[in-house]
């Protein structure tokens, strides 16, 4: 049983998590070092997705503008 199902339970039986017993769990964290080189590998990657996602801005851009030159060409003929 997970520790979080484990100090919800009441004695009733239903699930109930008061704000002390949040508290109480304890989570494992890596040494800093790990911790710092997981930051930087996260920051790599949201900056690798913001460059993705400017790429992907811009060919909508052009794709929606070959899609209108397409539509005007085909109603001057």
């Amino acid at each position: 049983m997970s520790i979080m199902k484990h100090l919800a339970v009441t004695p009733s039986g239903l699930y109930n998590l008061s704000v002390g017993k949040i508290r109480a769990i304890t989570f494992p964290m890596p040494p800093k070092g790990e911790r710092e080189r997981i930051q930087r590998k996260v920051e790599e990657l949201m900056k690798a997705c913001d460059v993705l996602e400017s790429m992907l801005v811009k060919r909508q851009t052009l794709a929606e503008r070959v899609a209108e030159s397409v539509v005007a060409a085909s109603n001057t003929r």
